[in-house]
């Protein structure tokens, strides 16, 4: 016999529609998709499957949606924190509430398999003033004085410019704890300035390939840079 799928929503419902609405057991469970023998147990007092297991849980039901969401929080704020910072929040918690024994070594995992809307990812490093400035009001002001300026652009001065990069020194980006949409990305605010090599493609609105540019930081140019094998895959010339 296929399992019947339903919900604690349907559950409440068809409680009420017995207790409130003066349905019968079996018209309330028919209506509202619920096993006969759950809503006669639930009737009769007996807990639900998550509140027999909850117990057997670090923290509640409400206090994991509240951690959940202070995780997407502080990733919208530029602090997706890593697995070591949710850990040490959970255990300072219990550590609070009288409980000492810290999270186990997988509960992190658990939790997160529990709440399919975070996962792990890759947390992007960026200076704190730039992360500050991109915001809706420079974006709308940006554009505003683009079409007063400027006014309509025509097609082939309409250009798409994608930018690559490799970062000069050690990295800083790091495993951290945000949302599962792909679309969103978890940036780091921080103090650090980071030199690039940066790597620019550009294609105009009307399908016209401009060449490509290679920006980096240098007190002075080197003629071993540009040595004459280059030549053969691309012109070469620079300026400062």
């Amino acid at each position: 016999m296929p399992r019947v799928s339903y919900t604690e929503s349907n559950v409440i419902d068809a409680i009420l529609d017995v207790t409130d609405n003066g349905l019968s057991q079996s018209k309330a469970a028919q209506k509202n998709g619920v096993p006969p023998t759950t809503l006669s147990d639930r009737l009769r007092g007996v807990p639900s499957r998550s509140e027999i297991t909850q117990p057997a849980q670090l923290l509640s039901e409400p206090e994991e949606s509240r951690l959940v969401a202070w995780i997407l929080r502080q990733e919208a704020l530029g602090y997706a924190p890593s697995h070591s910072q949710v850990r040490a929040t959970v255990n300072a918690l219990l550590r609070q509430q009288g409980r000492g024994k810290p999270v186990g070594v997988h509960w992190l995992a658990r939790f997160m398999k529990r709440h399919p809307s975070i996962k792990t990812k890759i947390g992007k490093r960026q200076e704190a003033s730039r992360f500050n400035c991109f915001t809706p009001t420079a974006v709308n002001w940006y554009f505003d004085i683009r079409e007063r300026e400027y006014g309509w652009i025509k097609p082939e001065n309409t250009i798409n410019v994608d930018e690559g990069g490799i970062m000069a020194g050690f990295g800083l980006d790091s495993l951290v704890i945000g949302s599962s949409d792909p679309q969103r990305k978890a940036f780091l605010k921080g103090p650090q300035s980071r030199a690039w090599t940066s790597f620019l493609e550009a294609v105009t609105a009307d399908g016209r390939l401009l060449k490509p540019g290679i920006i980096f930081k240098g007190k002075e140019l080197q003629q071993q840079w540009f040595i004459d094998e280059l030549k053969e895959v691309a012109d070469w010339y620079y300026i400062t």
